[in-house]
């Protein structure tokens, strides 16, 4: 696509694409998958692409892939607990396997992915000042199908993925707590106004009618708050 440029100018047009790509999406899961696509297409020899997000204890948090091969091959990495991706995030340093049949550094691994159609990879840590919070790996389907142009380019794109990555994680998380906050204050509200009309109801007082509510909850094992939502509707306690 952009294989004629020189470097810089090649680095600055899929910067800009995928800076495109990765703040116009509205979730993680979404920007992880448009970065998988994008890697397989600027890459050259790439067969495949993916994308793994992990957290502290690398555990993925959000991942995507360009190809079944590709989904296989990083599933046994995580279902092995060893592989070039995992290694390329704990270390937070690129790792380059010129022929997955000769390298001996993660033999289960190796053996595991013998009959896909995968011969040479390169996995870069998703690098943040807070730590790597992931890793881009892409695929080719023959021996040192990878030169070192490509391997300078894969590292250079993952600083700038790395960081948006990183705010898109944080608006996510920011959501949730938001959407959380909303539900748990919500859900407060209408147990107030439902321990107000059991007051009115049956005459007795605030804990009485909240201890009302919560044997009613129990008994028929249906949640506080949806119990509250039905006698503000008019159901009986």
């Amino acid at each position: 696509m952009t294989a004629h440029l020189p470097l810089a100018d090649e680095l600055a047009a899929l910067t800009a694409r995928i800076a495109d790509l990765l703040l116009t999406h509205e979730t993680v899961d979404e920007a992880v998958s448009a970065l998988a696509q994008a890697l397989k297409e600027a890459i050259p020899g790439t067969l495949g692409a993916g994308v793994s997000l992990m957290d502290t204890r690398g555990r993925r948090t959000s991942t995507a892939f360009t190809d079944p091969d590709i989904l296989q091959a990083d599933q046994f990495q995580y279902d092995l607990g060893q592989g070039p991706c995992l290694t390329a995030w704990a270390q937070q340093a690129t790792v380059v396997v010129e022929d997955c049949r000769t390298d001996h550094r993660w033999p289960a691994w190796s053996r595991a992915i013998a009959d896909l159609p995968l011969r040479s990879v390169i996995s870069t840590p998703l690098s943040t000042p807070d730590g790597a919070i992931g890793a881009l790996k892409v695929y080719s389907p023959i021996p040192n199908g990878f030169d070192s142009r490509a391997i300078r380019l894969i590292e250079l794109l993952a600083r700038p993925a790395a960081l948006m990555l990183a705010n898109s994680q944080a608006r996510d998380t920011a959501q949730r707590l938001s959407d959380g906050l909303i539900g748990a204050l919500g859900a407060r509200d209408a147990i107030g106004t439902a321990t107000g009309i059991i007051m009115e109801r049956l005459h007795v007082s605030r804990d009485q009618a909240l201890a009302t509510l919560i044997s009613a909850s129990r008994r028929r094992e249906q949640p506080l708050h949806q119990l509250s939502l039905d006698i503000i509707g008019g159901g009986e306690v």
